[in-house]
């Protein structure tokens, strides 16, 4: 009995799996499947070398840092900045025309910034202190290509308003350069930084700037 029992003993011991890297026997797991998940794990030899893992890690870093420049929040942080500042001054200049009870108190744009005009074409707005809106003689002149305005840097402009300029009767009502009053089609300020843009709206007859 004895020589029966060595013997079944030494059948069980070599039929144990040998951990590949200790050459030691492995106690089977009680979980069929875990012990089939730790067998695979240790005796696959088909799996990435040290050189390919560093190489797809270098690449997924890479594609990370390019999507994070393409989508950087700071992008989208300036052109709202830009955004706000063009319709704040919008309403100035419809303001300027409703306290003074100017004839035609206007906005000029150009594709880097605009003028604001307390009577079109001769009298220009003084500046209200923003040094982005205050060029050598204290006027009202943004000009996003230059250094004083360095905050909206790259920052463009385009208008489908006629000759790109909204004038404001004593009323506050919107008009083209022509002074009739400005259409659903004619009254959209764009504001572009990069690939993005923002539109702004003057609404047909009460002037409301929103976007």
């Amino acid at each position: 009995m004895k020589n029966g029992e060595s013997v079944n003993r030494s059948i069980g011991e070599s039929q144990k799996t040998i951990h590949p890297f200790t050459n030691s026997p492995v106690r089977p797991f009680t979980h069929s499947p875990l012990r089939a998940m730790a067998i695979h794990l240790f005796t696959n030899r088909n799996g990435f070398t040290l050189i390919e893992l560093i190489m797809v890690m270098v690449i997924a870093v890479i594609l990370a840092a390019v999507v994070a420049v393409r989508f950087s929040p700071f992008d989208t942080i300036k052109l709202d900045s830009a955004t706000r500042k063009v319709a704040a001054d919008i309403r100035y200049a419809q303001k300027v025309a409703i306290s003074t009870q100017a004839t035609y108190a206007a906005i000029a744009f150009n594709t880097n910034g605009y003028t604001v005009y307390d009577t079109y074409s001769s009298v220009i707005s003084r500046s209200p202190g923003d040094p982005c809106s205050t060029d050598s003689s204290n006027n009202f002149v943004v000009a996003f290509n230059e250094d004083r305005c360095s905050n909206y840097s790259e920052v463009t402009i385009t208008t489908n308003l006629a000759g790109n300029i909204v004038k404001f009767n004593s009323l506050g009502t919107p008009l083209k350069n022509d002074d009739t009053v400005i259409t659903d089609g004619d009254k959209t300020v764009t504001i572009t930084y990069k690939s993005a843009s923002k539109p702004i709206t003057i609404e047909q007859g009460t002037g409301r700037v929103s976007y």
